[in-house]
């Protein structure tokens, strides 16, 4: 049989009294803090501010510069639906009102502020700061040729005795993007290096990327440059007079081991070398001769002193090679039309004519009696043909000799026709 309660005896013990006291009072406390307690603040911190860009793209228009702000937000509710664990930054957005922005420059935006679930529990009652200025434009892309300069205190830059060669930079170009207002108003860009002394030695150091209006200013907010730097090199160069050589290329075999004999006048000169090899250079190359522009009847060359590193000490105007070519001689050899090899045609059914004059061959008297058509090797390149059925046109043919005393002289052609 079960027994009944009794609230007599029940509020006769102590615990339960103290337990049914202290659970009445709680619910009472809630009740005031709910419905009777005033409204209270709180600013909440480091809230994000939204650029709304969607009117300014419709213009072509981006922001350049500062585009992250945070503001502080004052809320006005009761305490329980504004505290740390109900409300927070994320619960807030504000957002810069743009829709007046329909052309380029600086503009002052005003802040809005706003529940993000539109909750109405609580009021916004202000911001640190009601307005922000974001910088608009429409963006632009363009590459500069990089100018080196190198600025010095009213000094010289080389020491007495010296001269500097033409100053290298590591890298010919940079590109620079930004608005188009900005990116419009540069003039030139440089790569600029300080000196602190006159140099007597070769020198590289890293240059500052510099872009310069027409005044000769860098007053630019918003640019962004491919490379903040470059390798600038000033080559430092001191007088030596030394004998005069000249090189030769496309040397068959036996003319690399064998060199010709060959005479230049001046023999001695006045040249610009640089301080590293100063003292190992022994002679200069004023120029450099084809073996496929070398024969009985072409060997006097000429080349110009403004081509050649001269001192300015030399009064030389241009250098004179005469080529020794004695016991050599020439051979003109026909090549038949079909034996000329066609390299990379593609699908297209090319046309090529013969060669547009007879090859002449040059070389060793004893070494040129063995030569004939089937020694010569005649190759065009058609990868980089493209004409129009009907169309005609002349394009190189590299003719080549096999024999390592031997040279083919001159340039040849062929015409193409689809």
């Amino acid at each position: 049989m079960k027994q009944k309660i009794n609230l007599n005896t029940l509020f006769k013990n102590n615990k339960i009294v103290f337990i049914f006291s202290f659970l009445s009072a709680l619910a009472i406390w809630l009740m005031v803090v709910i419905n009777v307690s005033p409204a209270t603040t709180r600013v909440i911190s480091d809230v994000k501010v939204m650029i709304d860009t969607s009117v300014p793209s419709q213009f072509g228009l981006e922001v350049f510069g500062q585009s992250e702000f945070t503001v502080d937000v004052t809320v006005k509710g009761k305490k329980y639906m504004i505290s740390p664990a109900t409300l927070s930054s994320d619960d807030i957005i504000v957002t810069a009102q743009t829709n007046n922005v329909d052309s380029a420059g600086k503009r002052t935006l005003q802040l809005k502020a706003e529940s993000v679930s539109g909750n109405r529990n609580y009021t916004i009652e202000s911001l640190s700061m009601r307005t922000v200025d974001v910088y608009f434009d429409t963006a632009k892309t363009v590459e500069f040729v990089i100018e080196p300069k190198v600025v010095t205190d009213g000094f010289e830059m080389v020491e007495e005795g010296y001269t500097s060669g033409d100053v290298n930079l590591s890298h010919s170009f940079v590109t620079i993007s930004g608005p188009a207002t900005e990116v419009n108003r540069i003039e030139k860009v440089v790569a600029e290096l300080k000196l602190s002394s006159a140099l007597n030695s070769n020198k590289s150091a890293d240059a500052k990327i510099v872009a310069l209006d027409d005044a000769g200013k860098s007053n630019f907010k918003y640019i962004t440059v491919s490379h903040e730097s470059v390798v600038l090199t000033i080559p430092v160069l001191k007088v030596k007079e030394l004998e005069t050589i000249v090189t030769f290329k496309n040397a068959p075999d036996f003319y690399v081991v064998n060199p010709l004999d060959y005479s230049i006048s001046p023999e001695v000169d006045m040249f610009n070398i640089s301080v590293d090899e100063y003292d190992k250079t022994e002679n200069f190359s004023v120029g450099t001769i084809d073996f496929k522009s070398l024969s009985p009847t072409n060997r006097v060359f000429t080349f110009n002193s403004s081509d050649v590193a001269v001192a300015q000490e030399s009064d030389t105007d241009y250098y004179t090679v005469s080529v020794n070519v004695s016991g050599l001689k020439q051979e003109y050899i026909s090549f038949p039309q079909n034996k000329i090899k066609l390299n990379n045609p593609g699908k297209n059914d090319y046309k090529v004519s013969g060669l547009n004059k007879s090859v002449v061959v040059v070389g060793d008297a004893k070494a040129l009696e063995s030569i004939t058509e089937k020694e010569l090797t005649v190759e065009v390149d058609l990868s980089e043909v493209n004409i129009r059925e009907g169309q005609s046109i002349s394009i190189p043919a590299v003719v080549n000799v096999k024999s390592d005393k031997c040279w083919v002289y001159g340039t040849y052609t062929v015409d193409v026709s689809l």
